[in-house]
Formats: C-alpha cells, sequence, structure tokens
C-alpha cells in the first residue's frame, strides 16, 4: 500500500549531528539503513549549510535555517559552536519544526557541554547525546537497527 501523508503532518526520517567540522557523531533514521552512507550525508549537509551561509551571509542575509529536497522532502538545519543539527523530514515545510531544530542544538550544547568539549574521537561518551536525540524525536540509532535487523 502506497505512505500516503496528510498534507498538514510532517514525519522525521532521519536526525543527524556533526561536530562544527563536519564530523558524523550520530545519525538516527525511522527506516533501515540504505546504501547511501549516512556519515557521507552528514558531511555533505555541513558542506552545503557552510556554503551557503558564507555566501548569503557576504549579501547580508543571515543563516540557512532549511532546505526543500522534491516535493516534499525537507532539511531543516541548526547551527551551535561545536555541533550541526540537521532533521530530514517529510511534509509541508514547517517554521516551527526549525526553530525546534535550533532550540535543540542550544539544548544539546548546555546539557552535555563537558562531552561535546573534551570529545577525542571517541564514540561512547557519544551515546547519551545519541539516546537523547532518539527520545527527542523519536527515532532509532541505526547500530540498534541493524543489530534488531539481523536477529532471526
Amino acid at each position: 500500500m502506497a505512505d500516503f501523508l496528510h498534507p498538514l503532518r510532517r514525519i522525521v526520517e532521519h536526525v543527524y549531528l556533526t561536530d562544527v567540522g563536519g564530523t558524523p557523531l550520530v545519525h538516527l533514521s525511522r527506516r533501515f539503513p540504505t546504501d547511501k552512507d549516512p556519515d557521507l550525508i552528514a558531511s555533505m549537509f555541513t558542506a552545503i549549510q557552510n556554503f551557503m551561509d558564507d555566501s548569503f551571509h557576504n549579501m547580508g542575509i543571515g543563516d540557512v535555517r532549511s532546505l526543500e529536497m522534491g516535493d516534499r522532502h525537507h532539511v531543516a538545519f541548526g547551527r551551535g559552536h561545536s555541533v550541526l543539527l540537521y532533521v530530514v523530514y517529510r511534509g509541508r515545510e514547517s517554521n516551527r519544526l526549525e526553530r525546534r531544530v535550533i532550540r535543540m542544538v542550544h539544548n544539546l550544547e548546555g546539557r552535555f557541554a563537558s562531552i561535546l568539549r573534551d570529545w577525542d574521537g571517541d564514540m561512547d561518551p557519544i551515546g547519551t547525546i545519541r539516546d537523547h536525540l532518539a527520545e527527542e524525536w523519536d527515532l532509532h540509532p541505526r547500530e540498534i537497527r541493524m543489530k534488531v535487523a539481523a536477529v532471526p
């Protein structure tokens, strides 16, 4: 059966968290992983956002808050001092969701400041942030979903 979406409903499909340099920290997904590397996608979003922010700042416009992809998909961007958050969702564009993403970045940077400040590349401490995001967005970490899928 086709996956029909109510015109006013928004479905968050992916959440990506990177450090400000684009290093992927967290990927959460509503669906099983595809053949596309989520780390590469997260880095691509960082490059796009950095390029667009630099370009539009030079024109005096300000930060890019979202992008539209196709007819029904959008990416909401949240930029902080130490992390970038990207939320891919399906449905109508939502300023409310964009504001939630921005608030979430500030929340993450306050709540997990010591983890982010002291992060040395070890992914274990990032698990706390991943779990928080999974609960906030009602999504599952890709590592957990892959293990669940492998169980007979």
